[in-house]
């Protein structure tokens, strides 16, 4: 069982909220999803294609990306190899959130920079403990 709270002397400190950049052409998705991570105390921002998300990235400085792979114009996975690529945005979590969860998507998205793969629909109880071990990285 992982404690996401640390104690320091006698008081309990609940981990900084992260900040979460949503990234999805279904704009309908990509407001649920990012309603749903703001419920958690998140602040998110959220971008419905490729070039607002690089945009955004780089002035926002997510901590985590979900990034949809098939979007029109710049698709997830230049997205995802532009924030790999710049200093600003390298070190975020980069999330596939897509409907494509054969074996090719999933080793393409890994060879892109991506950290994770998830399939549509999201499971938000999934997504969740993912982003309470996040909060625990000390890498934030």
């Amino acid at each position: 069982m992982i404690d996401c709270q640390e104690r320091k002397g006698g008081a309990v400190t609940a981990p900084a909220p992260l900040k979460v950049l949503v990234v999805d052409d279904n704009q309908a998705s990509a407001l649920t999803l990012s309603w749903a991570i703001e419920s958690w105390g998140d602040e998110v921002r959220t971008c419905f294609d490729g070039l607002s998300a690089m945009e955004t990235a780089r002035s926002f400085h997510p901590d985590v990306v979900l990034l949809d792979l098939g979007m029109p114009e710049i698709d997830g996975l230049s997205v995802a190899r532009a924030l790999r690529a710049d200093p600003r945005t390298r070190r975020c979590k980069i999330i596939a959130q897509t409907g494509w969860g054969d074996a090719g998507r999933r080793r393409e998205t890994a060879q892109a920079g991506f950290d994770l793969h998830l399939v549509k629909p999201i499971d938000f109880t999934v997504l969740q403990d993912m982003f309470e071990l996040f909060r625990l990285m000390p890498s934030r």
